[in-house]
């Protein structure tokens, strides 16, 4: 059975150049707004285009770091824009009153750089952070570069990826999407054990403060 990883990668791998920068633009985009699409395949997809001569690498940095810029500042925007009505409303205010906001601010000033960084990393943190970011009120300038800092760490490993599966396996997909997934299941178990380890340091640190 095919899942939606996989149909997804053969759609893109299948379109003419024109079409495949607009897809993938437009899937980044949307996985930027918090869509469940996975970020990674398109990007991967973006690298096997490269593999076999249909788009050129720069076009493919170009699309791809564009669309997950366009992605993220959108959300970010909508953040700076829903964010505070959404912590004003009334039932909100129970469970998130004024003073937890402010200690939240507070928290987020002090490592909101890290935790922003950090989560263009991780699917299901990211567009929670970059709505919070807004929130906020991190400057647009300040996220932009941590954002973007981190995008030209992931976008060109996933995109590397792509090719090097075009590489070893030629148009045989379905050892392709194999290959893919166990990546995959490898990098995110790395991430998690990073994320464990943050999250423990900063909870530590947290604990010191309080007390202190």
């Amino acid at each position: 059975m095919i899942g939606t990883m996989d149909k997804l990668f053969i759609y893109i791998t299948d379109l003419s150049a024109g079409v495949a920068h607009l897809i993938i633009f437009g899937v980044l985009v949307a996985c930027g707004l918090g869509f469940p699409l996975p970020e990674d395949i398109p990007l991967i997809a973006a690298g096997y285009l490269v593999w076999d001569g249909t788009i050129t690498l720069i076009s493919a940095l170009l699309v791809t770091l564009g669309g997950v810029a366009v992605g993220d500042t959108i959300l970010f925007y909508l953040g700076a824009k829903l964010g505070v009505k959404f912590l004003k409303n009334s039932w909100v205010q129970k469970f998130y009153p004024d003073e937890k906001v402010k200690r939240t601010r507070a928290y987020f000033r002090k490592y909101g750089d890290k935790i922003v960084f950090i989560a263009r990393f991780f699917a299901g943190l990211r567009a929670v952070v970059f709505f919070m970011a807004g929130s906020m009120h991190m400057k647009y300038r300040r996220f932009i570069f941590l954002d973007f800092l981190a995008a030209l760490i992931s976008v060109p490993i996933w995109i590397g990826i792509g090719f090097g599966m075009g590489k070893l396996f030629g148009d045989q997909i379905d050892q392709i999407l194999k290959g893919v997934k166990e990546i995959k299941t490898v990098v995110t178990i790395i991430l998690a054990a990073v994320l464990v380890f943050i999250v423990f340091k900063v909870f530590t640190k947290y604990r010191q403060t309080k007390k202190a």
